[in-house]
């Protein structure tokens, strides 16, 4: 076997050796060009598409080979074509499709035939996911694009980085492409080119694209098993191709919205898998119209050979077409092992023999080899299929009986692997070092006039681009030190080094705020990095701070290093002193207080002088497992108002003085604390990706984790006074309920399992936020609860829950439901301990308006009895 394989391989890379090309041009029976038609030969398992001309090229070994030409709405032709030793030109008209009403069986509900249509198709859309276990491909894509218009503000900074208005550009890349079973795919480019814009042409968010399944892309696919709630599906006629009949159906949203397609959906009769697709997106300021060409690659099996994507984009003063066009070939397929493909075997068979007949020596097989169970669950899906008025239950079940059938032996041979193979992408070195020749050789789709001079005035540009010269001049450029810098801020990449230096500008008007205590401040933050590529990373940091009303300079240093990026772990110090948040984990937003202070006379913000030394260390115990330590000792100081400066506000309004309302003086005195803290927290099965050397634990799971804090006040050791101890357990929680809707759920207890000496800076506060206005709040914010008045040392319970729906109530309104980004959310908080009994609340928003406000209205009660309501305005910013 191994001696037959090299042997074909060799003959293989002889007959290519020798190929020769064939070129021409693919246009309709009225001479138009058809673009992006596809060419295939089955036998070579190789094609190509045409370009925005028609013009096409493919080369192939001597020899006699078929050719098939076709496109969505036309006609395939089968044509033959002999090779010799030189070139062969062939042009190629196709006929447009002629498409029939198909003969169906008139139910007595009325209902459309597509539906029955889908249904089977919906209810094989498990099988044709997994039916190969792995395959090779090359995949040859081309993006062009041209730049309609640029912002007036922006026109002059990007003309010097040559983006115009008119300005076209193309990139094109060649990738070999491996695939196995669920996910894991990697990319090897080979070649890299681009006009402009950057070498960003990466075919792989269009190759993985899987119309049966594109809920992890955000959309709801027409395939979906939900599909129906949303689609309405109408056969619009039938047409013959590849030796099977097609369905043409049109695909239509019942409602508006992102996540949805329209156009049409070919689907093969029978066998129920896609032949060909046509449609739509529209997403925020971007719409899609997209192709992709399915053909049998082996017996029975279609993959995708070509798509192309025309895509319009206008927004915040951009405009940009691009038309994106891929050419897959070269297919190495393996069946999946682990799935029973006799029904596609009995389907061909049943096409050309008896079907009684073939039923039956298909019976006898199985009963020599199935237990009675598995007979039984062939035989219901058989006669499922066969069923020519399925409803949605029965689809539903035929649905679940074929996805039980293909995963009940993966399912003893496969554990899920912890650790997510992402799409590994590998460039070869000299990738983007081939020249025109090569290109000309290896370029499947011809390039047209307007590409063809993109490129030309590309490498004028290039040639100078790639001298030391100029190299040495803009490295010198990005490090040399200008007095803008000072103004404005800048950051100093130092690649060779693989290291940054970031220094903060006078105008960087986000290191400004404002409260009673320091009156303006002004922060200057320096930042520098170095990481290697074993996946050590060093960081430190200073910032220097002025309170002018104060007249007080606080100086605070940070560093940390991770010494082993597969274990996460760390360790790090920071020392310093700064005015703090006595809720310094989750107090109210320093540019909020400044607001609410300057124009209203409300000084949420109360605030202590600390003066510390802090060393920490984190590490995973475990995948899932972390502990994080520290150790803190803190000389804290009152603090008192020293300015009373405002814009405007209410007469009669006074600011507070710097001690929260209700609170003991005594609890805000100066005083010493020694503190330790150890938090162990968990998550079960929790994924990662490796990078460089480096675990990263995936943001989006729907996993629980667990949490227990423990905090310790540590006396008479460096003359702390603090001894008190702190434990506490908590669970958090998101998880995906259909389709873009999600719920958040979080819960809290602790208890002070002693407290002989504490002060107000280590009581136990939570996070509220009682003014209208928020800013970019967590979700598990207490909305109408004052801020400090809650804190607690006493037994403490906190739960809220959050769900989020991209269409419940509102949305279905015709005002709102083609609203893109806005969604609603209902969302419920509870806190009770030893001063504030079963308080809760409730809440309905609309998220997302204009992409970063969001709007609410909350009630609050305590136990039965109404206690407050409120409007809330956050601003995601």
């Amino acid at each position: 076997m191994i001696k037959f394989t090299i042997s074909l391989l060799l003959l293989l890379c002889s007959l290519l050796s020798n190929a020769q090309q064939i070129t021409g041009t693919i246009s309709d029976t009225d001479g138009n060009a058809i673009p992006f038609a596809n060419i295939y030969s089955k036998e070579l398992a190789t094609g190509t598409t045409s370009n925005i001309d028609g013009q096409y090229q493919l080369a192939l070994p001597q020899g006699e080979w078929e050719l098939e030409y076709r496109y969505l709405g036309f006609k395939t032709k089968e044509a033959k074509v002999i090779i010799n030793d030189k070139d062969v030109e062939m042009n190629v008209a196709l006929a447009p499709q002629t498409y029939q009403l198909k003969e169906v069986k008139v139910l007595a509900s009325g209902e459309d035939p597509a539906y029955y249509v889908m249904r089977k198709a919906i209810a094989m859309g498990d099988y044709y996911t997994k039916q190969i276990s792995e395959y090779n491909n090359t995949v040859y894509l081309k993006g062009s694009g041209k730049i309609t218009s640029v912002p007036r503000l922006l026109k002059k900074k990007l003309a010097k980085e040559d983006i115009t208005e008119g300005m076209t550009f193309v990139t094109e890349n060649i990738s070999k492409i491996h695939f196995e079973l669920p996910d894991k795919i990697e990319e090897e480019v080979i070649s890299v080119r681009s006009s402009g814009l950057g070498e960003q042409a990466n075919p792989m968010q269009f190759i993985k694209a899987n119309l049966y399944d594109t809920k992890d892309d955000g959309f709801i696919s027409p395939l979906d098993k939900t599909a129906f709630s949303v689609y309405k599906f109408q056969l619009e006629s039938v047409f013959e191709d590849q030796g099977r009949m097609i369905n043409r159906i049109k695909v239509t949203p019942r409602r508006k919205g992102k996540d949805l397609f329209r156009g049409f959906l070919n689907i093969a009769e029978n066998f129920w898998n896609i032949h060909s697709a046509d449609l739509k997106l529209n997403l925020p300021m971007t719409d899609i119209h997209m192709h992709q060409l399915y053909a049998p690659v082996s017996e029975s099996v279609w993959m995708p050979v070509s798509f192309d994507f025309d895509v319009n984009f206008k927004g915040m003063g951009f405009g940009l077409d691009i038309i994106y066009v891929a050419s897959i070939k070269d297919y190495q397929i393996t069946l999946n092992p682990d799935l029973d493909h006799d029904y596609l075997k009995q389907q061909e068979l049943t096409l050309n023999q008896e079907a009684e007949s073939i039923r039956k020596l298909t019976n006898q097989q199985d009963s020599e080899i199935l237990s009675v169970k598995e007979k039984k669950r062939k035989d219901e899906i058989q006669n499922l299929l066969e069923k020519d008025d399925m409803n949605n239950a029965e689809m539903r079940k035929l649905y679940r009986l074929m996805e039980k059938e293909n995963q009940e032996k993966r399912a003893e041979k496969i554990k899920e692997p912890l650790e997510i193979k992402i799409d590994r992408l590998k460039i070869a070195k000299d990738a983007k070092d081939k020249d025109s020749l090569y290109w000309t050789q290896m370029r499947p789709i011809p390039l047209s006039e307007d590409e063809k001079t993109s490129f030309t005035k590309k490498d004028s540009i290039e040639i100078v681009r790639n001298t030391p010269e100029y190299k040495d001049s803009v490295r010198q450029a990005n490090r040399k030190f200008k007095f803008k810098h000072v103004l404005f801020g800048k950051t100093y990449q130092y690649k060779e080094e693989n290291s940054s230096l970031a220094i903060p500008g006078l105008f960087a008007f986000d290191k400004i705020s404002y409260n009673t205590v320091q009156g303006f401040t002004f922060d200057a933050p320096f930042s520098y990095s170095k990481k290697d590529t074993l996946g050590h990373y060093f960081q430190l940091t200073s910032t220097p701070s002025y309170a002018f009303s104060r007249k007080h300079f606080d100086y605070s240093l940070s560093s940390r290093y991770r010494y082993n990026g597969l274990k996460r772990a760390w360790f790090g110090f920071k020392a310093g002193s700064k005015a703090v948040d006595f809720n310094e984990d989750s107090g109210i937003n320093p540019m909020l207080n400044m607001i609410t202070s300057l124009y209203y006379k409300d000084n949420h913000l109360k605030l202590y002088d600390k003066n510390y030394v802090n060393i920490w260390h984190e590490t995973d115990l475990a995948n899932g497992l972390n502990l994080h330590t520290e150790l803190e000792y803190a000389n804290r100081k009152q603090l008192y108002n020293t300015n009373k400066f405002y814009f405007t506000g209410p007469k009669n309004n006074a600011y507070t003085p710097n001690i929260p309302a209700g609170v003991n003086p005594e609890l805000v005195r100066d005083n010493k604390a020694l503190t330790f803290t150890a938090e162990l927290e968990y998550t079960p099965h929790y994924r990662y990706t490796i990078k460089k050397g480096v675990k990263h634990m995936v943001s989006y799971h729907s996993q629980p984790t667990f949490s227990l804090l423990y905090k310790q006040g540590i006396k008479d050791v460096f003359d702390s006074e603090t001894d008190y101890s702190l434990l506490e357990a908590s669970v958090k929680q998101a998880f995906d309920v259909g389709f873009n809707d999600r719920i958040n759920y979080c819960a809290k207890a602790g208890s002070f399992l002693s407290n002989k000496q504490s002060f107000f800076a280590d009581y136990r506060h939570f996070n509220t936020s009682k003014p209208t206005v928020m800013f970019a709040n967590k979700w598990d914010t207490f909305r109408l609860l004052d801020f400090y008045q809650h804190s607690t040392t006493e037994d403490y319970l906190e739960a809220h829950l959050q769900y989020t729906s991209d269409r419940f109530l509102l949305k279905q309104l015709p005002i709102l439901n083609n609203s893109l980004a806005i969604q609603e959310k209902f969302f419920a908080n509870y806190l009770t301990h030893a001063d504030k009994k079963n308080y809760w609340e409730v809440g309905y928003g609309l998220s997302q308006i204009f992409l970063f406000m969001d709007v609410e209205v909350v009630w609050s009660f305590d136990g039965k009895n109404h206690r407050d309501t409120g409007i809330k305005l956050k601003f995601n910013l």
